[in-house]
């Protein structure tokens, strides 16, 4: 994220209740996760201000951070 405030919240259907789970901050990132592992989002990330972010789309992420890919995976 280049500026703004986001945040990061998980929604538990058992209570019907979210809750937030990460405050992102300026160079923070997110959705790596489904990128290296090829899955749904784990969270939905809401702006709390405007915000400029930076997107990769999966095949520029694996062609970029491949060879970095087990150390993100390690610091999950």
């Amino acid at each position: 994220m280049l500026d703004g405030e986001l945040v990061a919240e998980k929604y538990n259907a058992l209570n019907d209740t979210t809750k937030v789970v990460y405050n992102y901050k300026e160079g923070d990132y997110f959705g790596e996760l489904a990128l290296l592992h090829d899955i749904s989002r784990q969270a939905s990330v809401k702006a709390l201000s405007p915000v400029r972010v930076v997107y990769l789309d999966r095949e520029s992420f694996k062609r970029i951070f491949g060879s970095m890919e087990e150390i993100l995976k390690r610091n999950e």
